[in-house]
């Protein structure tokens, strides 16, 4: 049954990540595409943006069905479906984003030509007969006609009815196309163009050379367009089975050698001596070597040519000296280093398969490739090969590898590694007064939010901008006034306030500067403590603390040990523990000085990273939510229902390295993050199991708060100090806030490890945005007012991830601007968040640390 879509029918559901920046948001689609005048009916799976308009959504769909005939001007997205249910759509502005017409991750969008689009192109090939001495023309479409569609065209044209399948090969003038897997692909997929030519070739019926063929390796080889079969065991080393095909060819030498296994992956045959079935070749399986073979004299010309170290024209077992090879180094955030050799001569995106195939995990991903000065751009030189750039040989290629967001967030921010933006889209920034980012100096997002979070903190940028513009206006008259006053204070205080000027000061002395690259308060800061000098990624909430100590202490030693720095008057206030003895009812009371209130968290999901290998033998990695109490069903069903395909549920047996996992086991049972799914042929006995209950109330800090100054019963024996008492009891302690700070920092305590297990803990908790009130956890006797107890939230610092690998981002109020708008801070990116999208973006399951000020406090600072 079609339903009308009502205004934004999919944003009442409950993704993961619901904090996760809707700008930068990654979705999961179908797209599907449905020409009813002439049966064309396809469909592909992609992530994209959720930000990606209606138009350009339209684009990919029609490049990656290989539709680019079509004019996305006469396509339309008319529908979209979601637990299966199907909503019209009327999309009259395709510049309108997928989020603004309510699509979110999992859907299906349907699109469909307009009545007045033109009809499918028709293209033509020339298919040339095995003889050669005949040729057709077949008719095609690129939207339908698929490879299987072909050969049954040309068996009928040629009457090869007789002739066994696997004997009919065809060839394009550059490759041959794999009837056995890509016969249900269209020609358009396999690069098969319009005017092309097809040729075919009928091979001789396959001569076993073995009695016992189930048991050896069948190399079909390939060269000077014959082919032929040879058959050896798969503990066959690759220099055994060269002499064998050798032995074959004759009087012909075979050169350029490739290998590649059943699926048509080449293998790396750097090591001779390496056995087939290191490479994973079964017995009873086919693998392919193409090589052209020259004759005796011939080869012999050439390496005399080549100055070749033998002129000996046998197959040496020996691989030659290659002289056009550079050594690629890979790069690991902590395992060692990987060298192989490549040649000048590949490609950009050969050389990128050569690394992905050496990454030790699937939670590395490539970030950079470069040799000396020559940075290789991953995305628009890939086809180009390694001598166009300037790569000569002997040079070295590094590859550097980073840990990968499992979330699809880089942990180095897109905008670091891009060139400058046009003149023209600096000053349109500089305009609208978006205020300026940080420089991601190699995983330093945790330090760039956490500084941003700080940078908005109006009575702390003040204290350190008005000495500083008092010393700028004397400059004129002493010209060698120190330009920065608080250098003399300390190193990490003095880079802390150049930072500050530097994040205020481009309306004044450089308008078009949209990021400031924070050199010298990292290097400062890693003189202090080396974990900040590393380009590993660090705890925002460790460096902030670290940072705000080292200004402290640096001020304190510049004021003759003052303590009341501005650093304790704003952050610090001060909280009462008390203990109770449960025999004798008398309190005990101590008072320490806090600067944060670090709230522990109630796990309600629990995060597994799931290895999916498929019946064809691929294998993929994705990221599951599950709740905690649940069951291995439960996650099961979660991976399903996330791949848009319930029925898979009863077709996974879920595997860890010591066998197999009953769906029955309860998750508290699985105390690693990792488990195996492998995709059956058959339908297994799985049973779903019981749907899990909700929790009846979502989390909110005022919930967390009262937890955490609630009474609670200590864990170890306490001896009661009074004298009528001296007891060994079980005591009650209760926290109560004594004072309250000015500014008021709060961290969910979001990564934890239990039973040997570290992993993050993904609660949502709500918080707001105003008014919140502390009184309650104040004593009775308190001297403050209720007005001295009000907060409202300034900055936000999130943490997107997982507890190997992530990305920090920061949200911040401006408070130099009349409407006190809020910023998203992604390193060098900043975006302002519409007042619509508070509740999504800055309240967010991602939140680590909030940063709240209190009310009677709060006045804007002038520029920042």
């Amino acid at each position: 049954m079609y339903r009308s879509l009502p205004a934004n029918p999919l944003t009442n559901r409950n993704i993961p990540f619901r904090g996760q920046n809707r700008e930068d948001q990654r979705i999961q689609l179908r797209l599907r595409y449905n020409d009813r005048r002439y049966g064309i009916e396809l469909y592909t799976d992609i992530e994209t943006s959720s930000t990606i308009t209606v138009s350009g959504i339209t684009k990919d769909l029609l490049e990656f069905l290989c539709l680019d005939d079509i004019p996305p001007e006469v396509v339309s997205l008319v529908g979209v479906g979601l637990n299966g249910r199907y909503y019209v759509l009327k999309v009259t502005e395709k510049r309108r984003s997928l989020r603004d017409v309510g699509v979110t991750d999992g859907c299906t969008l349907y699109f469909e030509p307009e009545n007045n689009a033109p009809p499918p192109k028709q293209c033509q090939l020339t298919v040339v007969s095995p003889d050669e001495t005949d040729k057709i023309d077949f008719k095609w479409y690129t939207a339908k006609t698929t490879l299987a569609i072909l050969l049954e065209y040309i068996i009928e044209q040629f009457s090869l009815q007789s002739i066994s399948r696997d004997r009919i090969h065809l060839l394009t003038i550059a490759e041959e196309l794999d009837i056995s897997s890509d016969g249900k692909k269209r020609l358009s997929e396999l690069n098969i163009h319009d005017r092309m030519s097809i040729y075919v070739q009928i091979i001789p019926p396959l001569v076993k050379t073995s009695t016992k063929e189930d048991t050896d390796v069948h190399v079909q080889c390939i060269y000077n367009g014959d082919k032929f079969i040879v058959n050896v065991p798969n503990t066959t080393t690759i220099n055994g089975l060269k002499d064998k095909i050798q032995m074959e060819c004759k009087d012909r030498t075979i050169i350029d050698f490739k290998l590649s296994n059943e699926t048509k992956e080449e293998l790396d045959l750097n090591d001779f001596y390496r056995v087939l079935k290191s490479f994973g070749i079964k017995r009873g399986q086919t693998v392919y070597a193409t090589f052209r073979a020259t004759t005796r004299k011939t080869q012999s010309l050439i390496n005399n040519t080549q100055n070749s170290i033998s002129t000996d024209s046998s197959l040496s077992s020996t691989p030659k000296t290659k002289h056009d090879r550079v050594m690629v180094i890979c790069k690991f955030p902590t395992d060692n280093p990987v060298t192989f050799q490549i040649s000048v001569r590949d490609t950009i995106i050969q050389l990128i398969r050569e690394i992905k195939s050496r990454i030790p995990n699937k939670r590395l991903v490539l970030s950079e490739i470069n040799s000396n000065d020559i940075h290789i751009n991953l995305e628009n030189d890939t086809f180009r090969c390694l001598a166009d750039l300037g790569i000569k040989p002997n040079d070295k290629i590094n590859a550097i590898m980073i840990d990968k967001s499992p979330i699809y967030s880089s942990i180095v921010s897109k905008q670091t590694t891009m060139s400058l933006k046009p003149d023209k889209q600096i000053k349109s920034q500089s305009t609208s007064r978006i205020p300026i980012g940080l420089t991601n100096l190699g995983n330093s997002c945790y330090m760039n939010s956490a500084l941003q979070c700080l940078a908005h903190i109006p009575p702390l940028t003040n204290f350190f901008l008005e000495s500083m513009d008092r010393t700028h206006m004397r400059d004129n008259e002493d010209e060698n006034n120190d330009w920065n006053p608080y250098d003399a204070v300390g190193d990490v205080t003095g880079a802390y306030a150049e930072l500050l000027w530097n994040l205020r000061k481009r309306d004044e002395n450089n308008p078009d500067m949209y990021t400031f690259t924070p050199n010298r308060i990292k290097d400062n800061m890693g003189k202090k403590d080396s974990r900040f000098a590393s380009s590993d990624q660090q705890d925002a909430q460790e460096f902030m603390t670290f940072l705000l100590d080292i200004i402290h202490q640096e001020l304190k030693t510049k004021n003759k040990n003052d303590r009341n720095t501005i650093i304790k008057k704003l952050f610090f206030g001060e909280i009462t523990s008390t203990v109770t003895c449960t025999a004798c009812h008398k309190e005990d009371s101590t008072i320490n000085p806090i600067s944060s209130l670090s709230i522990p968290l109630n796990r309600q999901e629990r995060r597994f990273w799931i290895t999916f290998i498929t019946k064809q033998g691929k294998d993929e990695l994705t990221l599951v939510d599950v709740p905690i109490d649940g069951q291995v069903g439960h996650l099961v069903e979660a991976f399903a229902q996330k791949h848009n395909e319930p029925l898979l549920f009863y077709y996974v047996l879920v595997m860890l390295p010591d066998g197999e996992v009953d769906l029955n086991t309860p998750l508290s049972q699985i105390t690693g993050d990792e488990l195996i799914f492998m995709e059956q042929e058959e339908r297994c006995d799985n049973i779903r199991p019981k749907p899990l209950e909700k929790p009846k109330t979502a989390s909110t800090l005022d919930n967390c708060l009262e937890e955490f100054f609630s009474k609670e019963y200590l864990e170890d024996e306490w001896r009661c100090q009074q004298e009528n008492c001296k007891k060994k009891v079980i005591p009650m302690k209760q926290l109560k806030l004594r004072t309250l700070p000015s500014i008021l920092i709060i961290q969910f305590k979001r990564f934890s490890h239990e039973n040997g297990l570290h992993q993050k803990i993904e609660t949502f908790v709500d918080y707001p945005l105003e008014g919140l009130d502390l009184k309650r956890f104040l004593p009775s006797s308190s001297s403050s007012s209720s007005d001295d107890a009000i907060y409202d939230l300034i900055a936000v610092c999130n943490h997107m991830g997982s507890i190997f690998g992530g990305h920090y981002v920061a949200y911040a109020q401006d408070l130099s601007s009349s409407k006190n708008k809020w910023f998203k801070f992604d390193d060098s990116s900043v975006t302002s968040v519409k007042s619509s999208e508070y509740a999504d973006e800055i309240i967010s399951r991602d939140a680590y640390l909030l940063f709240y000020i209190r009310r009677d406090i709060l006045y804007p600072i002038t520029s920042l």
